[in-house]
């Protein structure tokens, strides 16, 4: 609870809640508490764990399917503050973040216990090891903290790994959908190559590839370094001057073919 810290006017959606360890803590502290949990052999200890409160509703759902825009839609006011916490699974934990961000809902914060190695590769870097495509995804979208260790003893049944606590709060922007979409088109061309040179990297991808010279004379980057050398700022100006391309090249080609009297 040290890095959740839970307040009465806040309304909080928590992933993967279980037998409701995490929840009956919750619950009592938030204006309303969305306790999502998929395993159903898990929800009937779950209700029991939460029936003391009101203001606590349990979903049975698939994070990575259910239409949270639809469950929160109703409770989503600005004079509210929507947080989302949870222990997420850890094969699928990357996952859920990656849609949690691709729906766009005004979250105040996420935090998030994970493995140990996920939690690095997030807030990784660059030139580490752990920095990498889902670093600047994550970095791009999100301001990150990365919390304290949890050791694997305090689990029952014992995990083999790690674990670690982490907050991402998303960054307030005007949200572009044709530039966060070449933003990840880019980002994911320059790490499919990841020991190749940036600009070979950027030639293999079929839309970035002919103008892949340009973007990068443009935005003065060294075509020679490796994606993982790159900063998150700088991956966003690459997208940016690519955005900006191929907005160019569009109506150079609608004029070409404009009928005229």
């Amino acid at each position: 609870m040290t890095m959740i810290q839970p307040d009465p006017a806040e309304l909080m959606l928590e992933v993967g809640a279980g037998d409701g360890a995490l929840s009956t803590r919750l619950a009592p502290r938030v204006l309303r508490l969305f306790a999502l949990e998929l395993d159903r052999d898990l929800i009937p200890d779950l209700h029991q764990a939460l029936s003391p409160y009101a203001n606590a509703e349990i979903v049975e759902g698939d994070a990575l399917r259910i239409d949270l825009r639809a469950l929160l839609g109703p409770f989503l006011r600005p004079d509210i503050k929507f947080r989302i916490t949870g222990n997420l699974p850890y094969n699928v934990g990357t996952a859920i973040i990656e849609r949690l961000i691709e729906l766009h809902l005004p979250i105040t914060d996420m935090v998030f216990m994970l493995q140990l190695e996920t939690v690095m590769r997030i807030g990784a870097a660059p030139g580490s090891r752990d920095y990498g495509f889902f670093s600047v995804y994550c970095q791009h979208h999100c301001e990150i903290e990365i919390g304290f260790k949890v050791s694997p003893a305090c689990f029952v049944p014992r995990p083999k790994v790690q674990s670690a606590m982490i907050r991402l709060r998303p960054r307030c922007r005007t949200h572009d959908a044709g530039l966060e979409a070449d933003f990840l088109d880019l980002a994911k061309a320059a790490f499919s190559h990841r020991r190749k040179k940036l600009a070979n990297s950027l030639r293999y991808h079929e839309a970035i590839g002919p103008m892949a010279d340009e973007i990068l004379d443009r935005t003065g980057v060294d075509g020679s370094c490796r994606a993982e050398d790159l900063t998150v700022e700088t991956y966003e100006e690459l997208a940016r001057v690519w955005h900006e391309s191929k907005g160019s090249m569009i109506k150079i080609r609608n004029s070409r073919f404009e009928i005229r009297d």
